[in-house]
């Protein structure tokens, strides 16, 4: 492979190699979804109840105690009720890893999960743009969410100067910007009314999950609080306040920590982007490359794994979106000895070591130059 940043090739260099490369990803999926059954069942519906189990003490903690320190381990516990809501459960149950339960609660077109992102626009702009279109340039607008420069291909412009603390302020805020990701708003200065007609009719929707999130969370939940409060003797407003802020400090936890597990999976060094032109009639070697290439992991144990959703394996789960996470430590070994053997590049880390060089790419490409990640895939060449 030739790269628009000089690097050496790395991918298979024929036909056959390039046919070899994709025959062994495809048996690493099929052998695993072969043993896909009751234990994947068993795993989901328990890691359900936990989530509940794990949100119910929290919301009691907050609701029953609101000025003793158990405040502060009930927003701890609810934070990570939604992280694990997010991530381990409803991101991957919309992605259909579950449907074959055949059971309302794991099934991935109907799934509500706890996100201002409405699951529709997720379906798509997620699910279908960003995993079929894995860092092609112009069509997956999750490199950089139409936000942040990352590479140099994109043109520098002054704005960018502020993208290191505005990265922060996206992190506070994630489900947000998530939310209104699809709408596209940096295209209004490029394409206007176009955007605009986009806008208006997306937005009932994004509207109506927005409040039903902001009902639930800055609402109905504090007034609960305030009820409870003035029953118990401590006031109305001690416990409305105490609830609503122990709220916002879960959703914050939340949306940091799906920040820097999304963030350490896309951005870090080594990551190639491609061109539209490259999709065009692509070979399923290719398509396999791009999602390696496009992708990094974060090494750690099993509980680090079930909480960034096992998108800590993201390699793999960019290879096989639609098999149940809980697999992806068990394919990864394979998956990097496939890769090792082709001299497809596995990259992977800490998360100190991952989410530093997030650091950098961002702040280096606050200003102009950079670097260039756009990466040519060559034909492969056909013996005679």
């Amino acid at each position: 492979m030739t790269s628009t940043t000089g690097q050496p090739g790395f991918e298979p260099p024929t036909a056959q190699a390039l046919d070899t490369f994709a025959a062994e990803l495809d048996a690493v999926r099929r052998d695993t979804m072969a043993r896909v059954g009751p234990e994947d069942a068993r795993y989901i519906t328990r890691l359900l109840w936990v989530i509940r189990g794990v949100e119910s003490t929290g919301r009691a903690l907050l609701l029953t105690a609101p000025w003793l320190p158990t405040f502060w381990l009930g927003a701890l516990l609810l934070g990570l009720s939604k992280c694990l809501q997010n991530m381990e459960f409803g991101h991957n149950v919309m992605h259909g890893q579950y449907d074959w339960m055949n059971d309302p609660r794991f099934d991935g077109k109907s799934h509500e999960w706890d996100s201002t992102c409405s699951k529709e626009d997720w379906r798509h702009f997620h699910n279908y743009m960003h995993h079929h279109y894995t860092n092609v340039l112009e069509l997956d607008r999750d490199f950089g969410y139409g936000m942040l420069r990352l590479s140099a291909e994109q043109p520098w412009e002054p704005r960018f100067l502020t993208q290191a603390p505005y990265a922060i302020i996206v992190a506070m805020l994630f489900e947000w910007a998530i939310a209104i990701h699809n709408m596209e708003f940096e295209r209004l200065r490029t394409n206007r009314e176009g955007t605009q007609a986009r806008i208006r009719a997306l937005w009932p929707n994004v509207k109506a999950k927005m409040w039903l999130q902001i009902k639930k969370d800055y609402v109905l939940w504090p007034l609960l609080g305030g009820l409870v409060s003035l029953v118990l003797g401590a006031g109305l407003l001690k416990g409305l306040l105490a609830v609503l802020l122990g709220n916002v400090l879960a959703n914050v936890i939340r949306n940091v920590w799906t920040f820097v597990v999304i963030f350490c999976g896309h951005f870090t060094a080594g990551v190639h982007t491609f061109d539209a032109a490259l999709v065009q009639g692509e070979h399923k070697g290719h398509w396999y490359l791009r999602q390696i290439l496009g992708s990094s992991n974060i090494s750690g144990g099993k509980l680090f794994h079930i909480m960034t959703g096992n998108l800590s394996h993201q390699i793999e789960h960019h290879l096989y979106p639609d098999m149940p996470a809980r697999r992806y430590a068990e394919v990864a070994p394979r998956v990097r000895a496939i890769c090792q053997h082709h001299g497809v590049p596995y990259n992977t880390g800490g998360m100190l070591k991952q989410l530093a060089t997030v650091a950098v790419r961002i702040v280096r490409h606050s200003f102009p130059g950079g670097e260039r990640t756009l990466t040519a895939l060559q034909r492969p060449v056909v013996p005679h």
